[in-house]
């Protein structure tokens, strides 16, 4: 519910934006901690989630010359780090890729993607707000509360890495299971209380009690710096859990979410997705090279079947469903592109699909 008063802020944020007046800046200006909001393509599409419901996060910290991402905001893991420098509102990170800065205001930021021969429905444009600003605001939304349920604009953070402190515990005893719950950090007696609310098995198994003990006994890896006026701090999470034979096995963990699709999302398809995607995109591309038309339908058919999010694969079927004279189905294809919020996709359906809509 309190979340809705940062949603808030943050549309009033983004909509001075467009009353600012661009200028030269300066790495003073935008030097900070910054929350990312929202994201679309460049040219106005809608971003392809991973899986349904699923919601990229990131925070973006600026220094002088770096600045780091990081994507997990209830845990001290993985920051990814780019070297930088700024040329006429650019933040260079190689020969190849930029970042432009539409928008600046004290509070709020957006940034774009460049790369040199790429279009627009491939480069994505990341609405971003001063994460000073949200904190305040949650603390005042929470003054009067001794109870806290975090979420990803504030929340303590684990230490480490809880993936692999929970892949540790369970010394290689993976069973396939799915569990919801809650952590309650308990910071007036110091400890951990951890409860299973949703399990995809019947009876509580061996590796559920490994993982409840496990963060039970985490107290001490959670920083709690900021906090701690709060005696109870809620901390929502699932846990999929694999087995594949002898050697295959894992753990993914989610915070901050009770939702399964949002921690398959944050780990990202999978190789053979990314890899079989990319394989038949690029067998259709030659085949239209070659003017093989319904050997292309084929590949690209087999493309988004493996990676949804390469809505290429769609434009290029559809092209080579004009070239063979199936209007209709071409038609389809655009208009499912119309749908997913591509506005290439949107405009071809308008140009060429006048009479079936």
């Amino acid at each position: 519910m309190k979340l809705h008063f940062v949603y808030l802020l943050i549309s009033f944020l983004l909509i001075s934006t467009n009353f600012f007046c661009q200028k030269k800046i300066k790495k003073e200006e935008f030097l900070g901690n910054w929350v990312k909001i929202k994201t679309e393509m460049k040219d106005g599409s809608r971003l392809i989630a991973i899986y349904k419901g699923y919601i990229k996060q990131f925070e973006m910290t600026f220094q002088k010359n770096k600045f780091y991402k990081d994507y997990y905001p209830a845990q001290y893991y993985r920051n990814a780090t780019f070297d930088y420098k700024l040329k006429n509102n650019k933040l260079i990170t190689s020969k190849h890729f930029a970042y432009k800065i539409e928008k600046l205001t004290k509070d709020s930021l957006v940034i774009s993607e460049e790369m040199k021969g790429v279009e627009s429905d491939k480069l994505k444009r990341h609405y971003l707000i001063k994460k000073q600003s949200i904190i305040s605001r949650q603390k005042e939304l929470n003054k009067d509360s001794s109870e806290l349920i975090a979420n990803f604009f504030f929340t303590p953070k684990f230490k480490d890495n809880i993936k692999l402190y929970l892949n540790n515990m369970l010394m290689k005893r993976h069973i396939n299971l799915k569990l919801k719950g809650k952590i309650l950090l308990d910071t007036k007696n110091k400890k951990v209380e951890t409860k299973i609310t949703y399990r995809d098995i019947e009876n509580i198994s061996m590796q559920e009690n490994i993982l409840v003990n496990a963060l039970n006994n985490s107290y001490t890896l959670w920083d709690i710096k900021g906090f701690e006026n709060y005696e109870n701090i809620i901390i929502n999470f699932v846990i999929i859990m694999n087995r594949k034979g002898k050697k295959s096995y894992g753990i993914k963990v989610g915070l901050l979410t009770n939702s399964f699709e949002q921690a398959l999302g944050l780990y990202g398809l999978s190789y053979n997705q990314i890899t079989n995607g990319n394989k038949f995109l690029s067998l259709g591309i030659k085949s239209i090279e070659n003017k093989e038309y319904k050997k292309a339908i084929e590949y690209f058919t087999k493309s988004f079947k493996s990676n949804h999010t390469l809505v290429e694969s769609l434009y290029n079927r559809a092209f080579c469903l004009y070239k063979l004279k199936e209007y209709n189905k071409a038609c389809e294809d655009w208009n499912i592109l119309k749908e997913l919020g591509q506005k290439k996709g949107e405009k071809l359906f308008k140009k060429n699909c006048k009479i079936i809509e």
